[in-house]
């Protein structure tokens, strides 16, 4: 099985870490670019990075954004091995810590934020699809409900996802509304170019 990310793209042009998790900000710029040369394919980074977490949840055993995060980290390792038991293995271990921090955390945006683009971006035979859409669907509702905890970026992404989410359900005009807000949050030029086209095919 190929697991094919397109993270950097997305999760990796966020990089959700606004919010200090560490006391120590050399730290937390530490695993920011672990994070991101993981994203890029770098598997030494993709460990490291994992490390580093799993240093930062046994000492905040309750940071959920340290969790997602190692989470997501995991799919990235198992991205990294060859076809196998560890590669799955890997993916599994990801998701459920994924899982649990949503699950533990259902109202933090990032956290939600975090597995959405991760399990977005996974191929469609793992079955998250329609988890990966219900989460942006949440998260349009959580942002318009208690606004400014996301930035400007995050919104730009949220409601062009749960635009798309709604178009699978062929809600047309909701999913022009959702494009619609996105538009009102312009952080990456080129997604609003791509909101644009989707809402000039949807009209």
């Amino acid at each position: 099985m190929n697991f094919t990310f397109r993270l950097l793209s997305s999760l990796g042009a966020l990089l959700l870490w606004a919010n200090s998790l560490w006391a120590a900000p050399n730290e937390q710029k530490e695993i920011q670019e672990l994070y991101r040369r993981g994203l890029t394919g770098d598997k030494e980074a993709v460990e490291q990075c994992i490390a580093r977490l799993e240093e930062v949840l046994a000492q905040q055993p309750g940071n959920k954004l340290a969790r997602v995060y190692l989470g997501s980290a995991y799919t990235l390792r198992s991205r990294d091995l060859g076809f196998g038991p560890k590669k799955l293995q890997a993916l599994r271990q990801g998701l459920a810590m994924m899982d649990e921090a949503v699950t533990t955390a259902p109202e933090d945006q990032k956290v939600r934020l975090a597995r959405a683009l991760t399990t977005s971006t996974l191929p469609a035979i793992l079955g998250r699809a329609a988890s990966s859409q219900k989460d942006f669907e949440v998260l349009a509702e959580q942002a318009t409900r208690a606004p400014g905890t996301l930035g400007a970026g995050e919104l730009q992404v949220v409601f062009y996802h749960a635009g798309l989410a709604a178009k699978t359900a062929g809600d047309k005009a909701r999913a022009i509304a959702l494009w619609k807000e996105a538009l009102t949050h312009p952080k990456d030029a080129k997604l609003s170019e791509k909101i644009n086209v989707e809402i000039a095919q949807a009209l």
